[in-house]
């Protein structure tokens, strides 16, 4: 929740959808604006379609709700928009708290590192020319089978299953780069994470929308093959960049999105007709990731705050 009075409310769609109807219930009889970040990207015209059904029955169960779809890509933004839905370019990458990750100034000890969870579609096959190399993340117990060949296929590799938030930039100032190996998904936190950190990484082209903060200087988009990845490594443990210089470009790059979304805010105070001044309260209703999967589920999150606003 940012607002109580107008009810604003900030959640991935797909959390949404599993908790409207608590959702809607806690917000009572408020015309709730809803602003939605995508966990999985819409970047085809099958999953923009789908969006737009989805919508339709959140505004039959509440014809007063406001939809906002905040966007990861331009070609996101414009397939939610062809479909009939407000849709802003608002990346979900640019509300990561810089204040969370440093730049830490450690011996390297990796080639690269791949901080993702160990499931398919992350594919760590197209790691494998890299003799040095850090894999942290987890899997769910129906991916037994695809962790247990990852580990045959990397014994060369450190692994360690999690690393907790506040060490997430230590264990990235190991490595010379950080890996994107998908071809869809999210947008990725942890590729704007390695950035924040002042390491430039290596990614493969993909849908999602990770690639809106990178520069050629440092980030190498590498073909779909493990040579390819590797070559990226090679050219990224040669960066010319300071690790200050990669953190800062990348929070530049943050500000027009950020600046954005106080314009959203602003605009639906503005027609509610409650008197906020949005960017210069920024401060108070900024948190890391706007708190979404942080901790607790929406609903749970939802209904404390509301309470302790009352």
């Amino acid at each position: 929740v940012i607002f109580r009075e107008p009810a604003v409310v900030i959640s991935y769609f797909e959390d949404f959808l599993k908790h409207r109807d608590d959702i809607l219930k806690a917000l009572g009889g408020a015309k709730p604006h809803l602003l939605f970040q995508f966990g999985w990207h819409r970047e085809t015209q099958e999953r923009a379609d789908e969006v737009a059904r989805e919508a339709a029955l959140v505004n039959r169960l509440n014809p007063e709700a406001e939809l906002v779809f905040l966007c990861n890509s331009e070609r996101e933004t414009a397939l939610i928009s062809d479909v009939g839905l407000r849709a802003e370019y608002c990346h979900q990458n640019a509300f990561l708290d810089e204040r969370k990750y440093r730049i830490h100034d450690r011996p390297i000890k990796y080639d690269a590192i791949y901080i993702a969870r160990i499931t398919p579609f992350k594919r760590h096959h197209l790691a494998l020319g890299i003799s040095s190399l850090r894999l942290i993340g987890d899997h769910s117990p129906q991916e037994s089978a695809y962790f247990a060949e990852v580990m045959r296929q990397f014994p060369h590799a450190s692994w360690k299953r999690k690393v907790f938030s506040r060490f997430v930039s230590r264990a990235i100032g190991q490595a010379h780069c950080g890996l994107c190996l998908s071809a869809e998904e999210g947008a990725m936190f942890v590729s704007a994470e390695y950035l924040l950190s002042g390491r430039p990484l290596v990614s493969t082209r993909n849908l999602g929308g990770r690639d809106a903060f990178f520069e050629p200087a440092y980030a190498y988009l590498a073909d779909d093959s493990a040579e390819s990845v590797r070559e990226g490594v090679e050219a990224m443990k040669h960066c010319t960049l300071t690790p200050a210089e990669i953190r800062r470009r990348t929070i530049d790059k943050f500000r027009p999105h950020r600046e954005r979304m106080i314009a959203i805010l602003q605009d639906i105070c503005d027609r509610a007709g409650v008197k906020h001044d949005v960017a210069a309260e920024w401060p108070r209703y900024f948190t890391h990731k706007f708190g979404l999967r942080c901790f607790n589920g929406p609903r749970v999150r939802l209904t404390r705050i509301l309470k302790r606003r009352k």
